[in-house]
Formats: structure tokens, C-alpha cells, sequence
């Protein structure tokens, strides 16, 4: 018979103080987790995510979708923040700032963009600073009711004030409704209801107790554009805005005007949840800082906003004058050279707009003629005869802007390329690599318009245009022309959108809006 087998050794002492350590470390990694949960950065590299509320806001996009998709400049931003996290990115895109604060609240995004401010609210974070803008006071001319102001003290009583969905008022703003209200909040849509189409309600008990009702009464409204629809109609007096919110809409609209500019800049920011810790804050903040230091933010801001700094309001009368009047009778030129050459026929009207103000007869000192202002040479090597026919100056202009662009360096990104392509119409292709050159001598990018356009000016300067192979140039002019065409395009994006303005960029070579896609 075989002799009986333990299956279990005999516990000894040491067994036994092996198996408390080992109970006690993991009672001690329950207590950390517990008590000390994985950072917001920590939590987001498990998931391989970020997770983005992004508000929807036609004021931060560039005026070319040449952007890889990302068609504002936050968007931009997080798609390059993600991969340096080296995550991918979930961007879920709202109509108004009121509802991403909801999602932070209810901590279901990682971050918040889109020309946001930060709100007084304790559970949101407030981020990097991507820019700043100024808040102001804008009317609509021919209103009775409203006109400038020299101080907040003279808007009148019982003024109505509008104002975007849960658009955080300036400091100064207020106080003084606070003071002119007695203390009372000044009455306004809740925010459970941001999108409100109504501008005007009645206010419970309002007639039994007029002595409530406030001196100046708040209107939240939905967007910028349903603002100012509100102050041509009288529906509201004034309207509170952010600088580029009227910048833009005063492009089409010179009947908007400016009543009251506010001293103190804001500044627009991420935000954040505040249930998580800084890690992914102070991450977002290296990112940002760090694109500040290398001048990438600089050029990502004039890539997206640059077009929207220029342009005062006698130029902007001339030009809804001339879109009236003028353009209408070669609308059909411009069309059918875009299907000809896969421009963009808004494009090809704004370089007929800057080179002519689309005048078919127009002649310059120096002999250029016709819509598109074409040399007698340039005429000539194209195969064009007359000058100052309409469709053969717009097919003949088209033409040459592709050939221009199709001899620059392929290296040259987009939306740099069309720049230079533009630079290149108006001083010519020799004085813009004169440019490229004198900026890679000294230490700038030749392929970067950015730093291109800090050059050309000095091709009017005898101490650089001597050091040049195509010498002397006007330089300052093309700089202009191209932020010129860069704003009238993007006018002509506002008042004759198309479905596929943002839409997602073919992945290879293209030739759309406007010379590269």
C-alpha cells in the first residue's frame, strides 16, 4: 500500500508573513487607486483619445479649405495637440458656447474650443490663451434708437442689448448693469433655453409692476449673424460682439457700426473640467507655448484670421456697391473658367476685383488692361489678342495664375503656395525668389509667406534690392495685393456660400478653392 501523500506542505512562519506582505500590497494599491485616481493625462493615453467639444464659429475659419480638413484654427490646434499626445482626437462640434459648458460640466469631454471665454462658473478650468479680442458695442445705422456712445451712462433706459448665448459680459458691462438695475439681474433668456429664436417675452407681472422691469434689458440670441439680423430688423439696439465677430460681418454689412469699445481685452481660451487634475491643462499649455516660441502660432493665426484685419468702411461700401453693380455681368466668365481650370470661380472674381474692380475697360499707367490687367507680353504669350474682352482676359488671367503657381517650388506648402502664387501676378516671379532668397540668407523660411512677406517690402530698399538678381521692385504692393484678394475672396465665401465650402480636401494633388484644391 503506497504511504499517504501530503498534497499541501505544512504552512511555516515564513509562508505565513509572505502571504500578510502580500495581502497588505495589494490592500495598498486599492487605497492609492482609490484615494488617488489616474491623472486626466493618464486616463486619456489609456484610452488613445481626446475627446473635444468644439463650437461651430465661421469667424475662426481660414477663407481656403487647403487645411487639411480643419477648418478653424482651434480645430488646427487640437489636431496637431492630439498628435502630440500621441492619441487620436473625437471632435464633437455644437451651435453655441452654453452647450459645451454642459458638456464640461457634465465631464464628458476631455476640452472645450471654438472662441470660447471663460465663464464664472467654478466646475470649468480655463486653459492656454490661443488669442485675444476686444468686446464692443455695435448699432445698425438708420436705427433711431441707438448711435454712439461715449460712456455706458448714455444708453438710454429701457435699452434693449443683445448678445450671443451665454457670452460672458466684460467686467465693466457688468457693473454697470448691476448699478442702472438696482442690484437685479438684468432679464435674459435662461441658459436651459440658449438657442432662443425669440427676441422679445414678456416678463411675468411686467404690467402690474413696471418699476421692475430693468433700464437695460439683456437678449440672448443664438449667433453673432442672428444679432445682427435682430439689429436690422429693430428688433434689439445694440449688440454686444467680440472684434471678430464684427470685423467679419461689417465686411458685408457697413451698416454695422461701432457704438462702444471696451478697454480690457479678453482673452479666448480652452477650458477644461474641473473634477480632474492640471496634467492635461499644464500639457495643452507647453503645446501652445511652445508653438508661441517657434512663431507657428503667429502663422497659424494670419493663415486663419489675416484676412480679416484689413479693409476700412469706405472699401467695404465700394465693394457691396460693385457686387451689386458690376459683378453680376461676368458671374459667367468667372464660372466657366472655374470649370475649366478647377478654380474656384469666387477666387478668380476676387483677382479680377482687385486687378480691375471689374472693369472690363480698365488701364493702368504702366499699358495693363482689361478684368484681369494682363501685361501686353503676358497677353501675348498666352495667345491673347484682346485685352479688354471679358472672357478672354478672365480665361487668359486663370491661365497664367495656374502657370505660376505650377512653376514654384514644389516644396512650398499650402496655403503658402497660393500666396505666393498671388505675389508672384502682381510684382512677377523673379522679384518673388529674389524674396524667397534674401529670407533664406537670413535665417527665415523661403517657403513659409510669413516670413516671405516681411522681405518684399525690402526690394525697395537700395541695401537689399542691390544684393538681388532681378533688382529694384515695389515690394510693399504685393504684400497688399495678396491680403487684398485674400479678403475679397472670403467676402465672396460670405455672400455666395456653396456646400462645399468645408469640405473634406482630396489626399493628393488637387487644384480645388482656390488654386490648390
Amino acid at each position: 500500500m503506497a504511504p499517504y501523500l501530503r498534497l499541501r506542505p505544512p504552512s511555516t512562519t515564513w509562508r505565513q508573513i509572505e502571504l500578510c506582505l502580500f495581502i497588505v500590497l495589494l490592500v495598498m494599491i486599492g487605497l492609492r487607486v482609490w484615494f488617488q485616481p489616474p491623472s486626466a493625462l493618464q486616463q486619456l493615453t489609456f484610452r488613445e483619445e481626446l475627446q473635444v467639444v468644439l463650437v461651430e464659429n465661421p469667424l475662426g475659419r481660414s477663407e481656403l479649405t487647403a487645411t487639411n480638413g480643419h477648418d478653424q484654427l482651434e480645430l488646427a490646434l487640437l489636431h496637431a495637440f492630439a498628435r502630440e499626445l500621441g492619441t487620436r482626437i473625437r471632435v464633437t462640434r455644437v451651435e453655441t458656447a452654453a452647450e459645451a459648458h454642459q458638456r464640461l460640466r457634465e465631464q464628458r469631454v476631455d476640452l472645450a474650443a471654438g472662441l470660447l471665454v471663460a465663464p464664472d462658473d467654478p466646475s470649468i478650468k480655463a486653459g492656454p490663451e490661443i488669442l485675444t479680442i476686444q468686446h464692443l458695442l455695435a448699432f445698425w445705422l438708420g436705427n433711431e434708437s441707438a448711435g454712439d456712445l461715449s460712456s455706458l451712462s448714455d444708453l438710454p433706459a429701457g435699452t434693449r442689448l443683445g448678445l450671443t448665448a451665454q457670452s460672458p459680459l466684460p467686467e465693466r458691462l457688468r457693473l454697470y448693469l448691476a448699478g442702472v438695475n438696482n442690484g437685479q439681474a438684468p432679464y435674459g433668456i435662461p441658459e436651459e433655453d440658449p438657442g432662443a429664436e425669440s427676441v422679445v417675452r414678456e416678463r411675468p407681472g411686467q404690467e402690474d409692476n413696471p418699476a421692475q422691469i430693468p433700464a437695460v434689458e439683456l437678449v440672448p440670441m443664438g449667433t453673432a449673424e442672428a444679432l445682427r439680423q435682430a439689429l436690422a430688423a429693430g428688433e434689439i439696439d445694440y449688440a454686444l460682439m467680440n472684434s471678430l465677430e464684427f470685423g467679419r460681418l461689417r465686411r458685408l454689412h457697413p451698416e454695422l457700426r461701432t457704438a462702444h469699445e471696451f478697454e480690457k481685452a479678453a482673452s479666448v481660451t480652452w477650458l477644461f473640467p474641473a473634477g480632474f487634475d492640471r496634467s492635461l491643462i499644464n500639457a495643452a499649455e507647453r503645446f501652445v507655448e511652445r508653438l508661441r516660441k517657434s512663431q507657428e502660432l503667429e502663422l497659424l493665426r494670419d493663415r486663419y484670421l489675416g484676412h480679416l484685419e484689413i479693409h476700412d468702411l469706405v472699401d467695404a461700401l465700394t465693394f457691396a456697391r460693385r457686387v451689386e453693380n458690376r459683378l453680376g455681368r461676368f458671374r459667367e466668365l468667372f464660372e466657366r473658367a472655374s470649370e475649366e481650370y478647377g478654380l474656384d470661380w469666387r477666387f478668380i472674381a476676387a483677382v479680377a476685383y482687385q486687378e480691375s474692380h471689374w472693369n472690363a475697360d480698365a488701364i493702368s499707367p504702366t499699358g495693363v488692361r482689361g478684368l484681369m490687367m494682363l501685361t501686353q507680353n503676358t497677353a501675348a504669350g498666352l495667345g491673347i489678342e484682346n485685352r479688354t474682352d471679358p472672357a478672354s482676359s478672365v480665361d487668359g488671367g486663370t491661365r497664367y495664375l495656374l502657370n505660376l503657381r505650377d512653376r514654384l517650388p514644389d516644396r512650398i506648402p499650402e496655403p503658402d503656395r497660393t500666396w505666393m502664387t498671388l505675389a508672384a501676378y502682381n510684382v512677377g516671379l523673379g522679384h518673388l525668389h529674389d524674396a524667397r532668397r534674401l529670407a533664406e540668407a537670413n535665417g527665415d523660411d523661403p517657403n513659409r509667406w510669413l516670413d516671405v512677406m516681411q522681405w518684399l517690402p525690402r526690394l525697395a530698399e537700395p541695401e537689399w534690392y542691390e544684393r538681388t538678381r532681378y533688382g529694384y521692385a515695389r515690394g510693399r504692393e504685393p504684400v497688399a495685393y495678396v491680403q487684398n484678394i485674400r479678403s475679397y475672396y472670403d467676402k465672396l465665401i460670405q455672400r455666395f456660400p456653396e456646400s462645399n465650402d468645408h469640405a473634406q480636401p482630396a489626399p493628393e494633388f488637387y487644384r480645388r478653392v482656390p488654386l490648390s484644391l
